[in-house]
């Protein structure tokens, strides 16, 4: 009786584990590569991130959207940095220097996150003053010479179609332990 009862209670611990696995593996995290060079220098083609799926998105947030796109592997998924929220304002324009940024509410956008030297945005970039609709977000690639974005496609991410906010990144081949970097909000 005694035994029966430690092999159920083991089972029963087993089970717990296998559900508790299931959910964070499904609702709370997940896994991605990096495809492609959008992201750079945040993130690299090949890296893998973390993404949390639950939570509220701000402006400066890492996410992953379905884009709905087909590709030869289903929905193409975009890695894109938030810029504007629902009901913000979008304006790309010169400054006095001449040079192009974007302004989100009429104030000009500081992204201390891009590289030194790369563009924040350019004249064919700019389309006259956008609001982004509800349930909406206006989004760019952090290489922004080298990124199918809002911008250029005046299209806006959708909120439902978020898979999660990368909050770590890592070489795959240097394995998790080794190489985990976290990706910080702005």
């Amino acid at each position: 009786m005694k035994n029966t009862l430690k092999v159920i209670g083991d089972i029963i611990l087993i089970l717990i584990c296998i559900v508790g696995a299931y959910f964070l593996s499904n609702w709370l995290f997940a896994t991605i590569n990096v495809d492609g060079t959008s992201m750079e220098q945040t993130l690299h083609d090949g890296d893998a991130m973390i993404l949390y799926k639950q939570g509220q998105y701000k402006a400066g947030d890492i996410v992953v959207f379905n884009t709905h796109i087909k590709g030869t592997n289903g929905d193409r998924h975009y890695v894109k940095r938030i810029i504007a929220l629902e009901g913000d304002t979008v304006e790309i324009k010169a400054d006095e220097t001449g040079a192009y940024y974007i302004y989100v509410n009429d104030v000009k956008l500081e992204e201390e996150y891009l590289s030194e030297g790369i563009v924040n945005a350019r004249e064919l970039d700019a389309h006259g003053k956008i609001t982004v609709p509800p349930g909406k977000f206006y989004y760019c690639g952090d290489n922004r010479l080298n990124s199918a974005d809002s911008r250029s496609s005046q299209q806006f991410g959708s909120y439902e179609d978020i898979v999660g906010r990368v909050i770590f990144k890592y070489n795959p081949e240097e394995g998790v332990l080794k190489d985990l970097e976290p990706v910080k909000r702005p």
